[in-house]
């Protein structure tokens, strides 16, 4: 008689995936808001210094 692996070493895989594609998800979410924080800080400064002058 053959033996069979069970199927929940892929049951293992596929949530595994599904952490790596929700971490790159939220790691590119984060990233984007990053991302726009530092553009409204640079756009404060600029208009910052355009009142200065």
């Amino acid at each position: 008689m053959a033996f069979t692996p069970s199927k929940d070493y892929k049951r293992r895989e596929r949530e595994q995936r599904k952490r790596d594609k929700k971490f790159a998800a939220d790691e590119a979410k984060a990233e984007k808001l990053r991302a726009a924080e530092e553009a409204k800080k640079k756009a404060e400064a600029e208009a910052e210094s355009e009142q200065e002058d």
